[in-house]
């Protein structure tokens, strides 16, 4: 890995565009196995929807260190990460009819819909390389910057239970637990027990971003 500058910014360029769906896949493909089981076809399903200016990433001399995704109930973040319609007649071609309505629908009706005041990050990945350069720590840190532009009152995120090192992570940050859900019964099918919802309240806007914390982070 180059030992270059690490720079954050706002939209994923066309460039890295599949190593984003890459990146996503090895962070979230468990997840979206159950509405799209087989892996290339999920690779150009998710090359297809991601929407990529809402993507903040974090990147050093043209390779991908990480990136999060977002979600608003208004402006430009809303639709969320994924720019998926209700008509699954798009995704014939790639999945066929009767996996496009599996997936159209799985995917529609689990997507979080946030409040008019709040900004959601909508999935944190960084390159199993890039553990403990902060990435994870600067991508927030850029999230909750663009929720104060925004005028957002709440950041929110939510966390599985097989993932306590970013729990951890978003807690030093100061997100507090909201809520807890267990899904015991689903997972031995889909790979985790529960999920923790999580917010940080959004001050005013201020000079030099949000909170850091050390290089520690995801």
């Amino acid at each position: 890995m180059s030992e270059g500058e690490i720079a954050i910014r706002r939209g994923l360029p066309e460039d890295l565009r599949q190593a984003g769906v890459l990146l996503f896949e090895v962070a979230f493909g468990d997840k979206m196995r159950m509405a799209i089981r087989d892996r290339d076809k999920r690779l150009a399903f998710m090359a297809r929807v991601y929407a990529a200016d809402h993507i903040v990433v974090a990147h050093r001399d043209g390779e991908l260190l990480g990136m999060i995704g977002l979600s608003s109930g208004a402006g430009h973040y809303h639709g969320g990460l994924m720019d998926i319609p209700w008509d699954p007649r798009p995704f014939r071609d790639l999945l066929g009819l009767r996996g496009s309505i599996m997936a159209v629908l799985s995917l529609r009706l689990t997507e979080h819909k946030p409040a008019i005041d709040e900004l959601y990050v909508d999935g944190v990945a960084v390159s199993p390389e890039a553990r403990g350069l902060g990435i994870g720590t600067k991508l927030l840190d850029e999230a909750l910057v663009i929720a104060r532009q925004s005028g957002m009152r709440w950041l929110r995120l939510d966390v599985i239970d097989t993932n306590p090192r970013a729990q951890a992570l978003y807690e030093r940050l100061g997100y507090k637990v909201t809520k807890v859900q267990s899904f015991r019964y689903m997972e031995r099918i889909i790979g985790f027990g529960g999920m923790v919802s999580m917010e940080l309240t959004v001050g005013a806007s201020e000079a030099g971003g949000g909170p850091t914390v050390g290089p520690e982070g995801i």
